[in-house]
């Protein structure tokens, strides 16, 4: 069951080449890795109107040769143009390139010189290859041969070897009900991890703010359970001053904010979730534990233990976590304090996406939410604070979306009612004068932080929020990563992507250099006509009778 996917580049027989590579879990709920092999780099160039594809080719050679770009070979094909009408398939290069570096590079150069491209996703070269080859990057897939490696991944004990050719959906579950109860495979085993954080200023009745650093983090609270199952595995509460002991969590004392962050990390390293829900975490709390890890000198021993390899936090800042340090939120709504309006100037959210810092999640036409995280292989982080956002009409969100809202609006139980100054009053005396009595008021606070955690889960299984993700990942050969942060815009294009090969049609996915910028809410979508089709929407799209 693929959870999370990644393209890289990896040294095979002495050569480096694309490998595709899914993470997920195996049917007895074991983490995995499975590499696909065997994908080739490439675009395509329409051969111009009167000329021949040889003619064409020699003014291609003669471009990339200009630029110093290495082809591993051209093809001659011929495809149907995704766009207009046409009774005759279109003449065709398909340049291969040895790696995405350089297919990007080879595209730009012939680009540059008015050629048509296709086959031309820039930044996510991943949905091409699933879409080309039929791979699903969210749901149950069959190997039917593979190299079995140990050691290649510290936190996948499995990790498979094979071939793109050998690796294909499962999409009917009866066809091995010989090998494996239909029940196992219907029961999801991957493993959600929650939390919630809590935090102090320096002075009582002030909200902890991100940027200050004088403001601390003293309690990480965590829930583990299977994807479907409100109730959780464990409960965890890693605190840095003594708290009375609870038996329905397990606590760990840690002393002090390092070795709170430490907790954390090792906490992670122990149950490698598939997913990692919190609520509005990705506004404030990741916010906060990057700005401590970082400033702190303990992000890159956080990040080796969480990953298994070890990088400098200069690299794990530009790469991996999609944020920046010393930046103001960008929302209009933190869960511990009041935010200053976004500076003006908006920066162009493709760009700003790919070339690494926050991820800004289409909520509505007028509305976008700004999400910071690390990004860990393997796991995907949902913030359920915006997938709520994004399911319920705004005129029906109070003005704050709080979790006390929407657990409300969800028929569900409230949060335990702690007010922050009682929180921040029992924190103070607990590490200013600690005594039983301390202790066990801290254990309240425990209490009040694993409900907010243990909430996001009863959220995520109420809203079926993950189970309607997939759904839709799978019908776009898109991820669950995508499916969560990227507008549907770019599902419909895969999808489109993905029936365009099946008609032997070549799709651009290159964007116009002038792009229509108005927004049009308000469209009435019509209640649908039962027994027709209830399945899934249907589109009026017919490209078959296009082409006779």
């Amino acid at each position: 069951m693929a959870i999370d996917s990644e393209g890289s580049s990896e040294k095979i027989e002495g050569k480096y080449c694309y490998v595709l590579r899914l993470y997920g879990s195996l049917i007895n709920g074991q983490k995995a890795v499975v590499t696909l092999l065997g994908i080739r780099v490439f675009f395509d160039i329409r051969v111009p109107d009167g000329e021949s594809p040889d003619e064409c080719e020699i003014k291609v050679r003669d471009i990339l040769s200009g630029n110093k770009v290495e082809t591993l070979k051209i093809e001659h094909i011929k495809a149907f143009p995704f766009r207009g009408y046409y009774t005759e398939k279109k003449s065709y290069l398909r340049i291969y390139t040895s790696g995405t570096g350089k297919r990007k590079t080879a595209m730009k150069a012939v680009q540059d010189n008015n050629f048509e491209t296709a086959s031309d996703d820039l930044y996510s070269f991943h949905r091409k290859v699933a879409r080309e080859n039929g791979i699903q990057l969210s749901g149950w897939s069959m190997v039917s041969k593979y190299i079995f490696k140990k050691g290649v991944d510290t936190l996948c004990p499995y990790a498979f070897y094979t071939s793109k050719k050998d690796f294909y959906p499962l999409e009917d579950l009866t066809r091995i009900s010989d090998r494996f109860p239909i029940s196992a495979l219907t029961r999801d085993r991957t493993l959600v991890l929650t939390w919630d954080i809590e935090t102090q200023s320096q002075e009582l009745g002030e909200f902890a703010e991100v940027l200050d650093l004088n403001h601390n983090v003293f309690m990480i609270c965590m829930t583990l359970h299977w994807k479907d199952d409100p109730k959780p595995l464990k409960q965890i509460c890693l605190v840095d001053v003594e708290v009375e002991p609870d038996p329905r969590w397990i606590t760990i004392v840690c002393g002090n904010q390092v070795n709170l962050l430490k907790a954390f990390a090792l906490c992670w390293r122990a149950f490698a979730p598939g997913i990692h829900a919190g609520f509005n975490d990705s506004d404030y709390d990741w916010r906060f534990i990057m700005e401590r890890a970082y400033h702190l000198n303990t992000l890159e021993w956080m990040w080796e233990r969480m990953t298994g390899k070890f990088e400098t936090k200069e690299e794990i800042i530009k790469w991996k976590y999609r944020g920046k340090i010393g930046a103001k939120s960008e929302n209009d709504f933190v869960k511990k304090y009041p935010v200053k309006a976004p500076e003006e100037g908006e920066e162009d959210p493709e760009v700003k996406d790919y070339m690494g810092g926050p991820i800004k999640i289409k909520i509505s036409a007028e509305d976008d939410f700004t999400s910071s995280f690390l990004k860990i292989p393997g796991c995907v982080p949902i913030d359920v604070r915006v997938c709520l956002l994004k399911r319920f009409p705004k005129a029906e969100v109070d003005k704050k979306g709080s979790l006390k809202f929407f657990l409300k609006k969800c028929g569900l139980d409230s949060k335990a009612d702690m007010p922050y100054e009682k929180m921040w009053k029992i924190y103070s005396e607990a590490k200013k004068s600690p005594s039983s009595t301390t202790a066990r008021n801290m254990r309240e606070v425990a209490h009040y932080c694993i409900i907010d955690a243990l909430r996001c889960q009863e959220l995520l299984v109420n809203q079926s929020i993950i189970n309607d993700y997939r759904e839709v990942a799978s019908i776009a050969y898109v991820s669950l990563f995508d499916a969560h942060y990227r507008a549907n815009g770019m599902k419909v294009r895969n999808l489109l992507g993905a029936y365009a090969v099946k008609q032997d049609m070549v799709i651009s996915t290159r964007v116009p250099e002038n792009i229509e910028k108005g927004k049009y809410p308000g469209a009435y979508v019509f209640p649908p006509k039962k027994g027709i089709e209830n399945r899934r929407p249907v589109t009026g799209l017919d490209f078959a009778s296009l082409y006779p």
